[in-house]
């Protein structure tokens, strides 16, 4: 819901501005990537914390390792990212007639940085389960660690937008090796974060 009211609130308040074309596949590009950030870091940081409130975290340890645990949140995490924006980027593309000269280059880097947003949050959400203040340093810890992913995945939609045909598309190479980064690391430090 958050997601989409945004949505419809940018929609409504962007529309009554006259926006000159050259500024606009950048301009959309970015409220398209702060809807997705915003929503996303709504609702991802729960995967963990619902264990921890639910005091099942206990017997999860007992029952899987440490690294199963991490890739279940992470799928779990993916699903929940991959439903919000098969909601969120038709409905923005509609709504603010946001036109795409390259969809291929825009699909993938929706997907790539989509992976990265679900990676980078997944590690964190671990981190922060057990803390009082978890939302206010769930959003703390995540914008550092997201911010590369995000200039990346805004300049990415851009040139998709604007038509820059860039050859090997870098911002979703930068995005996969980012993902792969995040999962490398992850499943390193996972098992740290999870029996402390």
């Amino acid at each position: 819901m958050f997601a989409v009211s945004t949505l419809i609130a940018v929609s409504f308040c962007i529309g009554s501005y006259r926006i000159e074309e050259a500024e606009r596949p950048f301009l959309y590009s970015v409220l398209l990537w702060i809807i997705l950030t915003f929503s996303a870091l709504s609702g991802l940081a729960r995967s963990f914390v619902k264990e921890e409130e639910a005091g099942t975290i206990d017997v999860l340890k007992l029952s899987a390792r440490p690294q199963a645990i991490f890739l279940g949140k992470l799928l779990f995490n993916l699903t929940l990212l991959g439903a919000l924006e098969l909601i969120i980027v038709p409905s923005f593309i509609l709504l603010m007639a946001y036109q795409i000269n390259f969809p291929g280059l825009f699909i993938a880097m929706i997907i790539s940085g989509g992976l990265g947003l679900a990676a980078g949050t997944t590690i964190i959400a671990a981190m922060i389960a057990r803390a009082s203040a978890r939302g206010a340093l769930f959003s703390a810890l995540s914008f550092p660690l997201l911010l590369p992913l995000m200039i990346t995945a805004i300049k990415g939609c851009e040139r998709a937008a604007v038509g820059i045909d860039t050859a090997g598309w870098p911002e979703v190479k930068i995005a996969v090796a980012y993902f792969v980064i995040m999962i490398t690391m992850s499943l390193f430090l996972f098992p740290l974060v999870w029996e402390e």
